[in-house]
């Protein structure tokens, strides 16, 4: 499973949604994160990854397909 599809459900269950209601491209405040479930986001991140993930990032990076792009890239060091 790749970041982002690892990312989109993460999502759905902190939103308790389908995996299917969370789009790649829609921006994380748009579907319903706020700060404190941007924090629980956050967390989970570190969680999957294994890399200390700063809650800033979830706001420079506001969908799942920018911000998995940004971790592949830069926090996890998976350029291609």
């Amino acid at each position: 499973m790749n970041i982002e599809t690892r990312l989109q459900q993460a999502l759905a269950d902190l939103l308790d949604v389908d995996v299917k209601q969370i789009s790649p491209t829609m921006n994380f405040g748009d579907m319903g994160l706020d700060s404190l479930l941007g924090l629980r986001f956050a967390r989970k991140i570190g969680e999957l990854t294994n890399v200390e993930t700063d809650l800033e990032w979830i706001f420079d990076y506001p969908t799942v397909r920018e911000l998995s792009g940004f971790l592949e890239h830069h926090a996890l060091g998976l350029a291609a």
